[in-house]
């Protein structure tokens, strides 16, 4: 009897253990629905869900198709766009503490809801029809049950209010500003120090800085023209939440569009809409100036933030035509922001007509008016034109680079050798941790080391392994961080970097101390193995939840989640910033830190579509920490990925 209960109990416990994994890894609850209804839309559109976390769309006209984007965005990456709406509006403090009050003022003072107001209200009537649409389908999915069911929403009790259409121009403001270069330290005046200080809670709350280091070229086979290759790399900062949404959008009579997409607004950095591929960096340029202003003349406005605790607040912002006080000087003195963003425009039309959603448009499309549009395109004959006036462009036999950031030289002789070797494979080439600007400067440098011969050992390791280092940061070289090292204490000591054609009387002995200094350096922080100044280590990949892991400003405890499901991610650092693979840099990073969140794209030929590279972390997912590849992410083809599951969007009863 005794030996029949035991089996029957071992039964049971087997089964329970058994239906609870089946309910672990079935997926979350939450996933979209088979069918739902949606008002204003016109007729059926589908959405379809694939293996590999991007999207398809079928729909009969632009607006409708908005509207299955904007139901997309809401159902992929509805927690983000959440966060990201409370941001531009100013009212995080209302859902998420008064620590946050700063931030909330800062994003009151830049107007971005209250541009974004003015500049829909500005809009073509066919134009705000577009953006309606795509709000329908946003609120559709912010409304229901499957979305308000997810974890971030039931831990902060927080419910999703719909989507105004122009909240879509506030996130495009947001986006936009994330493109500014931040203000920095050396320039702060004591006036600019408040502005300086919000400023950068603000893009540390949201993870999202390093977009300088964005860049974007095209290449072709010396021998075949008609292959020609468009790259793309957007630069995102520590966020660990997925930012870009790829989707291909399919209509009657229409050629197919694929895109990559920003949730919470139509909009499209890079892409293809039948033969014509384009990127574009999304770089926005702000200024600040001292100016003579006359207090009579400014616009002044009055916004209130009300937290969830503790008394309103009013924020007063003056504005001077298209600046914003940021400062006070003197009687008739101020610091002043010059940013396209204090004006009522947009570059909604742009984006619209680019991906072939917009309303009709003359021969020559929109202006851009918040970014820069620096970028490039290439049209249905394979030929390639530069977009905007990016500051770099580097051209070569068969291959042209554009960027911003001073390691864009380096990425494009890396590319042009590349281009002169065979297979022509730039997929391969955007994942090569090789830098040309480290091979060029090595055989220069290493024998002025010579006469260390008689140094302590860990030096003489610490050459030995910067003689043996082939140019290549990958995880495990050890090379990689002696050689960077050296680099930032020879910038430190001579306020640049050192020369292949430097060779004055003083130079080698300089570069024998700063040396030193360098393996010093290296022994404090990382001991005095030399088998352990691994790159990996040196230049570690960490990427942060935004508001899981901003505990000190949230009001409320967040170290049960925080900790364990949306703990930062790490993951070994590998590449540098003058590597086509990107990457860190010790010797200059960018202002806010590493940025090593990144969205990579290509496009090969008249008739290849759009391969993606990207980290793909959902946190919900059973053991997704344990299963998470320290490798560099696979290439995803987005219209070859299988649809797993369809969403029909009807349209609603009256």
């Amino acid at each position: 009897m005794s030996r029949r209960l035991y089996v029957g109990l071992a039964c049971a416990l087997l089964g329970a253990g058994a239906a609870l994994l089946w309910w672990t890894l079935r997926g979350p609850t939450t996933s979209p629905p088979p069918h739902d209804s949606i008002n204003g839309l016109q007729d059926t559109a589908t959405v379809g869900w694939t293996n590999r976390h991007t999207a398809t769309i079928e729909a009969d006209g632009a607006s409708d198709a908005l509207t299955a984007l904007g139901y997309l965005h809401g159902m992929t990456r509805a927690w983000t766009l959440t966060v990201w709406r409370h941001t531009a509006l100013g009212t995080l403090s209302a859902t998420f503490g008064d620590a946050l009050i700063p931030i909330d003022r800062h994003a009151r003072r830049l107007g971005f809801a209250h541009h974004a107001r003015r500049a829909y209200r500005r809009l073509a009537p066919a134009t705000q029809e577009r953006l309606d649409a795509y709000a329908r389908g946003l609120s559709a999915a912010l409304q229901s049950d499957r979305v308000r069911q997810r974890e971030p929403f039931l831990y902060f009790e927080l419910t999703p209010d719909r989507w105004a259409p122009w909240h879509a121009l506030a996130i495009e403001r947001l986006v936009a500003w994330t493109g500014t270069r931040p203000v920095a330290q050396a320039a702060a005046a004591p006036a600019l120090s408040p502005f300086r200080t919000a400023d950068r809670h603000l893009r540390r709350w949201l993870h999202l800085h390093g977009r300088s280091r964005s860049v974007a070229w095209a290449a072709h086979s010396p021998n075949d023209t008609t292959q020609t290759a468009l790259f793309a790399r957007h630069v995102l900062g520590t966020t660990a939440d997925p930012v870009i949404q790829e989707v291909v959008l399919r209509r009657p009579d229409t050629p197919p569009a694929t895109v990559a997409s920003i949730p919470g607004t139509p909009l499209f950095p890079t892409g293809r809409a039948g033969a014509h591929r384009w990127t574009y960096l999304l770089h926005s340029t702000a200024r600040l100036d001292t100016v003579h202003v006359d207090s009579a003349q400014a616009r002044v406005r009055h916004e209130r933030i009300a937290p969830a605790q503790g008394d309103e607040q009013l924020v007063e912002i003056q504005q001077y035509g298209p600046r914003a006080r940021i400062g006070t000087i003197g009687a008739d003195s101020v610091w002043a922001l010059e940013w396209p963003g204090l004006r009522p425009q947009t570059d909604l039309p742009r984006w619209l007509a680019t991906a072939g959603l917009g309303a009709r448009q003359g021969p020559a499309p929109p202006d851009f008016h918040l970014t820069e549009g620096n970028g490039l395109r290439i049209d249905s004959a394979s030929v390639w034109s530069v977009q905007g006036q990016p500051p770099i462009v580097q051209r070569g036999p068969a291959s042209i680079l554009v960027g911003r950031s001073d390691w864009a030289f380096h990425q494009a002789d890396a590319l042009q050798a590349h281009v002169r070797s065979l297979p022509f494979t730039p997929g391969q080439w955007s994942a090569s941790d090789s830098s040309t600007w480290a091979a060029a400067l090595l055989p220069a440098l290493v024998p002025d080391l010579a006469p260390l011969d008689g140094a302590d050992s860990t030096a003489v390791d610490a050459r030995s392994y910067l003689r043996n280092w082939d140019a290549v940061y990958d995880p495990a070289s050890i090379g990689a961080v002696v050689f960077e090292e050296w680099m930032r204490a020879h910038q430190r000591e001579t306020g640049r970097l050192p020369s292949p054609t430097d060779s004055t009387f003083f130079s080698a002995p300089r570069r024998r101390r700063t040396f030193r200094r360098a393996v010093d350096s290296l022994a404090r922080r990382f001991g005095p193995d030399v088998r352990r100044w691994r790159w990996e280590r040196a230049a570690p990949d960490r990427r942060y939840f935004p508001v899981w892991a901003a505990d000190s400003l949230v009001a409320q405890d967040l170290s049960g989640m925080s900790t364990t499901q949306f703990a930062p991610l790490d993951r070994p650092g590998r590449g540098h910033a003058s590597s086509l693979s990107g990457g860190p840099s010790r010797v200059a990073p960018p202002p806010l830190g590493p940025a090593p969140t990144h969205w990579d794209g290509w496009m090969r030929g008249a008739t290849g579509d759009l391969t993606v590279r990207r980290l793909r972390f959902t946190p919900s997912v059973f053991f997704a920490r344990s299963l998470l590849s320290r490798e560099p992410p696979a290439p995803v083809s987005v219209p070859d990925a299988s649809v797993e599951q369809t969403t029909t969007l009807m349209p609603a009863e009256d």
